[in-house]
C-alpha cells in the first residue's frame, strides 16, 4: 500500500478484458465517472495511480486496443 506521503502508480496489462466482467476497486475515479469497455479480443492497458494512500484511485484506459 503506498504512503500518504508519496504517489503511487501501478499499470495493468489486460488481454480480452471484455470477455469476462471486471470488478474494479470501489474507490476507483473513472474520467467522466464511468470504466472503460475494454476489448473482446487484444490488449488493454490501464494505468491508476493514488496521491492519498490508496484511499481514492484515479484510473484511465491508457492504450486501447494495443496488440
Amino acid at each position: 500500500m503506498p504512503s500518504s506521503a508519496n504517489a503511487a502508480i501501478w499499470v495493468l496489462e489486460l488481454t480480452n478484458g471484455n470477455v469476462g466482467t471486471q470488478t474494479w476497486m470501489t474507490n476507483t475515479k473513472w474520467p467522466n465517472g464511468t470504466a472503460p469497455t475494454l476489448q473482446t479480443s487484444g490488449v488493454d492497458v490501464l494505468c491508476f495511480v493514488t496521491d492519498d494512500a490508496g484511499t481514492t484511485w484515479r484510473g484511465v484506459l491508457s492504450m486501447p486496443n494495443s496488440s
